[in-house]
């Protein structure tokens, strides 16, 4: 892994800046992927990083900067990494580069036992305090599933741990809609823009019902969900065929 910390590159991983906004969990942080030396739609996770800074009343670097860094971490990086960016509360900022390695394995998922709170103060937002969703990661492994979906007070489905949700209906293509206070996605913007996907609220039990489930992310774009729960999810045609021109489109014009 490759480290840079406030515009500076580093020669090991225990220079991370040691401080009280680290310890707390108190800061932003951006996964984006990266394309030999490129950042996959940086100027969208730039604008999610400022809207998300402006609502803590972080104060990000100056975006030049940032740049700076990206380039210097990115020299030399050849094929897809993950790249991330992590902003501290207190100013300190550091990015990390490592290589992506993909797995095909089947993606199943259980109902998250904690409530995600659309209204809450980080709801919306890539905050570094992971806690609650690494817990929900936790318990998932422990009883032989990858993620947890996560339902809002109201009952509506929100997201993953890690994940935006994306599922086929006959209705069409449906995707958790902003209200329910998850993550404003990249790849889930883009769907949104380039495709005929819409935001919807719906129930878990409606979630089951569906002819097939995905996941959406920055780094593994788009995967299909084999099991949430009981029920099994087939891989669907209409999936394959949004998969192939999903990728086609971003890797045509990597800043969209």
């Amino acid at each position: 892994m490759k480290l840079l910390i406030n515009g500076q590159m580093q020669s090991e991983e225990a220079a991370l800046p040691y401080s009280l906004s680290l310890l707390r969990g108190d800061g932003l942080f951006e996964t984006i992927l990266t394309i030999d030396e490129k950042a996959v739609a940086w100027e969208r996770h730039y604008e999610r990083l400022s809207n998300s800074a402006e609502r803590l009343l972080i104060t990000l670097p100056a975006k030049i900067d940032i740049e700076l860094g990206i380039s210097k971490v990115l020299k030399g990086c050849v094929g897809q990494s993950r790249l991330r960016i992590s902003v501290l509360s207190d100013g300190q900022w550091f990015v990390t580069v490592e290589p992506e390695i993909f797995s095909d394995k089947p993606i199943a998922l259980m109902r998250a036992t904690g409530i995600k709170s659309s209204k809450g103060s980080l709801s919306g937002v890539k905050s570094i305090s992971y806690g609650e969703s690494l817990m929900e990661v936790r318990k998932a492994k422990q009883l032989g599933f990858d993620d947890g979906i996560f339902l809002n007070e109201n009952g509506h489905v929100v997201e993953t741990a890690f994940s935006n949700l994306l599922i086929l209906t006959s209705d069409g293509w449906l995707t958790p809609s902003a209200s329910t206070g998850c993550l404003p996605g990249i790849t889930r913007e883009l769907l949104l823009k380039w495709f005929d996907v819409q935001e919807a609220l719906f129930t878990f039990e409606q979630l089951l019902e569906a002819r097939a489930v995905y996941l959406t992310s920055s780094i593994r774009l788009i995967q299909p969900v084999s099991k949430v729960g009981d029920q099994l999810f087939d891989e669907s045609s209409v999936g394959i065929q949004l998969i192939a021109q999903f990728s086609k489109r971003l890797f045509s014009n990597i800043n969209p």
